[in-house]
């Protein structure tokens, strides 16, 4: 289970340390805090989603059962296959069985060289893929087509920041036993596709998951679903390949049409964050049951023809007793057609929303958080954060490199956004106190380039702490990551950089004079 002790591992994990070439997303490390409570094995969001959490056709012992058939060393020896003879002295290498041939059947075959007889050939030795904990692409490994939700409600009760979790867990847990993912994120449109067949495309994957923040209106769930049945039954890679939906949404879908494009291997797994409901309007039902499109067509399109008739008779009918009885008529008619409406209605709003829920083999609905409650930090996790913090002061004593740099911006985010939804005054004040350490810490190392370029020989010889120089690509994963609205300040900010402006500077000459 991960703990505030593991943040910065996760938040490497997760490439926020490195590999920057975005802002980073709003809130971020909101997807730390959930990833914690998604890892407890005996939380309840973890039981819960424990079905799909998991690949659930792949017969994991599969592939380790067919290494164990062939040997990984290459074979010592030869090995031989039947072919015919050459000449006549490979008579003597014949397999033995071919003497007992008639007389003149041996004759024609030695004739014509026909006679079989063993002959050496190097071993044929079959690759095969090592088991190991990284992905890699094996065609014999499960694969698996993402449907991610970025619709604009996906901002609410940070539905987003839980599905990246949730996806980037699933990912992590069954890594080793997929062999092809392909990602689409969906909203008003369908957008690009994205893939990982090696461990570094898995790693851009994840990145690219972790950094998803454009969020567009609508939710166009079908045509993801018939974009992604396409490349699976057109691209072979894809062959087999089963199908993870995670959405919040609430739509209604052509499910006629879906089942019609699935092949009967397809499975679809659906995790639905939040209880978004969809409802028809009576508009909507009157059209399609009197179109006959829902429903017990035949009794209702005979109700119809009826009322037409009686109708008609009403409008040319001359007698009282003759015009009464077909007005009860029509009345009799028409309660029947309200009966029957008000049936198919009921079973129209049954169905109707749900087609996603029919379709998956795997469907599971869970609960919005309560962001207050599950962001307020706890004392032993304050206990945490402070420990972090001291291990960078004590490792800032004898170096201060980029790496610790990022890690006091990333560490600032994090504290700033637990301060949002901490309650609890005496906590707020330990988390603004690790803040301001952070910033001190930070200060410091600024304020020990302000010396002059003639100390600065001197100032080495009496002081351990010593700055690395910074590479632009540390500079610029810097401006990324401390952004101008932060608690550093814009007067900080500046500071910041002619901090780095001089650690480059002091680099350079350093090296011109070796």
């Amino acid at each position: 289970m991960s703990s505030e002790r593991t943040f910065f591992q996760r938040m490497e994990e997760f490439g926020f340390l490195g590999h920057i070439y975005d802002h980073l997303p709003p809130e971020f490390t909101a997807v730390f805090e959930i990833a914690r409570i998604l890892e407890m094995e005996d939380s309840a969001l973890h039981k819960k989603l424990a079905p799909a959490l998991r690949l659930p056709t792949l017969e994991h012992t599969r592939i380790r059962e067919e290494v164990e058939l062939f040997a990984p060393e290459v074979i010592v020896g030869e090995e031989y296959e039947a072919d015919f003879i050459r000449n006549r002295r490979d008579v003597a290498r014949i397999y033995s069985w071919q003497f007992a041939l008639p007389d003149s059947v041996f004759d024609q075959r030695l004739a014509e060289r026909m006679l079989w007889m063993p002959v050496s050939k190097a071993p044929k030795i079959l690759p095969i893929q090592e088991i190991g904990e990284s992905f890699s692409f094996d065609s014999r490994k499960q694969k698996v087509f993402v449907l991610f939700d970025t619709s604009a409600s996906m901002r609410q009760h940070h539905r987003i920041q839980l599905a990246q979790a949730i996806l980037i867990y699933f990912l992590e847990r069954n890594k080793s036993d997929m062999g092809f993912i392909s990602l689409r994120t969906f909203d008003d449109r369908v957008h690009s596709h994205h893939s990982a067949t090696t461990p570094e495309s898995y790693n851009a994957l994840v990145r690219y998951i972790l950094r998803i923040t454009h969020l567009g209106n609508g939710t166009l769930l079908q045509n993801a679903l018939l974009t992604a049945l396409d490349e699976i039954a057109t691209m072979e890679h894809l062959s087999g390949a089963e199908i993870l939906v995670i959405t919040d949404g609430a739509v209604s879908i052509d499910e006629a049409l879906i089942r019609s494009r699935m092949d009967k291997d397809i499975k679809i797994h659906t995790i639905k964050i939040g209880h978004a409901k969809i409802f028809a309007s009576d508009k909507m039902i009157d059209d399609l049951i009197f179109r006959g499109k829902f429903g017990n067509t035949k009794m209702m399109q005979d109700l119809l023809h009826q009322e037409h008739e009686i109708q008609h008779h009403l409008r040319h009918s001359e007698g009282h007793d003759k015009h009464h009885q077909y007005e009860q008529s029509l009345r009799y008619i028409h309660d029947q057609i309200r009966q029957q409406k008000d049936k198919l209605s009921e079973e129209f709003h049954k169905q109707y929303g749900h087609e996603l829920e029919r379709l998956s083999e795997v469907y599971i609905e869970i609960d919005d958080f309560d962001d207050a409650h599950l962001f307020r930090a706890e004392a032993e996790e304050i206990d945490d954060l402070e420990m972090l913090v001291a291990s960078l002061e004590e490792d800032a004593e004898e170096f201060f490199t980029p790496e610790m740099t990022k890690k006091i911006a990333i560490m600032h985010e994090h504290i700033n956004f637990l301060l949002k939804y901490e309650t609890d005054p005496e906590l707020c004040k330990r988390l603004e106190k690790i803040d301001e350490r952070l910033r001190k810490l930070l200060m410091s190392a600024m304020n020990a380039e302000e010396d002059d370029t003639q100390h600065s020989a001197l100032n080495a010889q009496h002081s351990s702490s010593v700055s690395l120089p910074m590479t632009d690509e540390d500079i610029r994963d810097l401006h990324f990551l401390l952004e101008f609205e932060s608690k550093l300040g814009a007067t900080q900010w500046r500071l910041l950089f002619r901090y780095l402006r001089k650690v480059v500077a002091k680099g350079v000459r350093r090296i011109f004079r070796k």
